[in-house]
């Protein structure tokens, strides 16, 4: 008897038989056993999942003279075996990828139409790779078939199988009840690999079975494709060293060096762990697909702990913990991209030398600042980060413990104002304004030293006095600053934007005079005058105003933080004199100007008329 591969030999003959696809044969099974079978049915998935297989059960499944109750085929009766041999007159099987003609539906359609042989009960026909029906770009075939798979007889039941279900025309979609087949974990592949080993009566090394199970990927029929490649060498044993030699791919711990060197930003020891693999003969692409493989792992590890599995060894989780503090994040994740670019880049038809490619892939990783810049700016924020939680972490050295202060040790002006401004802060509410330039004439002349509670001395270093801006302003300007940062939030937004960013710089008597940007000068002049009583209201006191230029008074000049009296040179400034100013009258607000003021925050300088052209 000529020899069959294991695949062929061990294909599932039942629905008992089929692995890992419960959800599938629940449902098949139930719709036979209790006559609900539909016309159409469409199978998805990846290759080697069982979708064919599971086509040729169900026609065995409709045409079984001895059906169990469980809905499962006998497997032994005349229409079983004749569907197992290829040789049942009503299974009709198609390859669209290779004869997926209009000429080939037609002729589905018409055998539709015959009649059933004596011993049948349906016609079954299954379309292979039903995506590639009239060529894939052709709807030709598709559209003939979609008016027969709609209103088929009721003899007839279609079982449409596809690996690309997106690219099946979405009517006929519409049409089937849609399956979709999933890969087989790397558990249930092993379990079944060794079921087969023991009929084989192959003694198989565990570690073997699961280096398969993992070049297989998932697929049923890769994997006992590759255990019949491995049983080539030797048909009684399986090695487990042997076979990692065959289907391993890389070696681990030369995939754990390379990216150790990432890790660690050495460009020659990333290079010459590369070189040594693929001067012994591995292939690029395979290479790039198991680092990255292992990078998957570390970041999966990273992320999601042991709830999620991997393909690492488990001994091996904690050093790829470390690996992955190592790395953060934001560099496994650009790890993962371009390592996957790499291998995209590899695969293509026009692709370079595949050596030269993974190569600048690793520099490109190792050297962090050769990334995207906002890829290579969020890695070195998490180095930052991890760096400063380092440090937080770490003991801390005793602190130096400074003398306390005697209570009658007078206190630094800049300390002891800091320490009043606080505690004055805190206990004013946020909306509460600052007293008034009146109220500080009528309460509390600035000649008078304000007095200080008694406070104990702390235990920190004296803070070092820097260069004190307010400091060296008059209280009472001091007092008028703090009125005005308060004032100008609460301002109209045209006004705001006028005369937001001057700044007080000098009381002359009871003159308040303000520094003012050249660029604001003119939209300040109209504004200032039509708030003056407003503001002189919010100040408390009747004080007159005039304007300097002061061109370090720019308007992103916050309120909050004046420049007193920086770079005002109050002689040979222009000066606008506004002492007599009265409120303006009310102008109209509905015109267009007001409305642009009101609802862009602006203000309207000047209006030029347009000119006829």
């Amino acid at each position: 008897m000529a020899y069959q591969s294991l695949y062929r030999a061990y294909r599932p003959q039942r629905f008992s038989e089929l692995v890992g696809q419960d959800h599938v044969v629940n449902a098949l099974r139930a719709a036979v056993r209790d006559d609900r079978v539909g016309h159409a049915y469409l199978f998805s998935g990846p290759r080697g999942t069982g979708k064919t297989t599971s086509a040729r059960i169900l026609a065995k499944a409709l045409n079984c003279l001895e059906l169990g109750d469980d809905g499962d085929p006998c497997g032994e009766c005349e229409n079983c075996v004749a569907i197992a041999d290829g040789t049942f007159f009503d299974l009709i099987e198609l390859d669209a990828a290779s004869s997926g003609n209009i000429a080939s539906i037609q002729d589905i359609i018409e055998k539709t139409h015959t009649g059933l042989a004596p011993a049948s009960r349906k016609k079954v026909f299954v379309i292979d790779e039903v995506h590639a029906l009239g060529g894939g770009s052709s709807k030709t075939a598709p559209n003939a078939l979609l008016k027969t798979l709609e209103e088929a007889p009721d003899h007839v039941v279609f079982v449409l199988a596809t690996t690309n279900p997106e690219n099946v025309l979405p009517t006929i979609r519409s049409r089937t009840q849609h399956f979709e087949f999933t890969l087989l974990t790397s558990e249930e592949i092993v379990n079944h690999l060794s079921d087969i080993c023991g009929r084989e009566n192959v003694v198989a090394d565990p570690e073997a079975l699961k280096v398969i199970a993992s070049a297989a990927a998932g697929s049923v029929r890769d994997a006992l494709s590759l255990l019949d490649q491995a049983l080539a060498h030797d048909r009684t044993r399986l090695d487990g060293a042997a076979v990692a030699e065959l289907f391993g791919g890389t070696a681990y711990e030369v995939r754990i060096e390379i990216l150790t060197a990432i890790a660690n930003e050495d460009t020659p020891e990333a290079l010459i762990s590369l070189a040594g693999l693929l001067d012994t003969g591995h292939d690029p692409r395979r290479v790039a697909e198991d680092l990255l493989r292992c990078a998957r792992d570390i970041f999966i590890l990273n992320a999601a702990g042991d709830r999620v599995v991997v393909s690492a060894p488990e001994e091996d989780h904690e050093r790829l913990r470390d690996l992955a503090r190592s790395l953060g994040n934001t560099t496994l994740v650009r790890i993962i991209e371009t390592l996957g670019e790499a291998v995209t880049d590899m695969r293509g038809l026009e692709a370079a030398d595949p050596r030269l490619v993974l190569e600048v892939a690793l520099v490109r990783l190792v050297r962090r600042d050769a990334g995207p810049p906002l890829q290579t700016l969020l890695e070195r924020v998490e180095r930052l980060e991890r760096a400063a939680g380092a440090l937080a972490s770490a003991p801390v050295a005793e602190p130096l413990i400074m003398p306390k202060r005697v209570a009658s040790e007078p206190v630094a002006p800049l300390a002891a104002e800091a320490e009043a401004e606080a505690d004055a802060d805190a206990a004013r509410s946020p909306r509460q304004s600052r007293p008034t330039i009146g109220a500080l004439r009528r309460d509390a002349p600035a000649s008078e030293p304000v007095s200080e509670p008694v406070r104990e001395a702390k235990v920190e270093p004296e803070p070092v006095a820097a260069e004190p801006i307010l400091n060296t302003t008059p209280p009472e300007l001091r007092a008028v600053i703090d009125a005005w940062s308060e004032i100008v939030p609460d301002l109209p937004p045209a006004t705001r934007g006028a005369i937001g960013g001057a700044v007080p710089v000098r009381i002359d008597g009871d003159v308040l005079i303000f520094g003012v940007a050249p660029e604001l000068l003119i939209a300040a002049k109209p504004r200032f005058k039509s708030s003056a009583d407003r503001v002189r209201d919010a100040l408390v006191v009747k004080v007159k105003f005039n304007f300097k230029l002061n061109l370090e008074a720019a308007p992103h000049l916050s309120v909050a933080e004046p420049r007193v009296g920086q770079g005002v040179d109050l002689e040979d400034e222009e000066s606008i004199d506004l002492s007599e100013t009265v409120v303006a009258p009310e102008e109209d607000q509905s015109g267009p100007v007001h409305r642009l003021e009101r609802e862009l925050g602006g203000s309207v300088v000047e209006e030029l008329s347009r000119k006829e052209s």
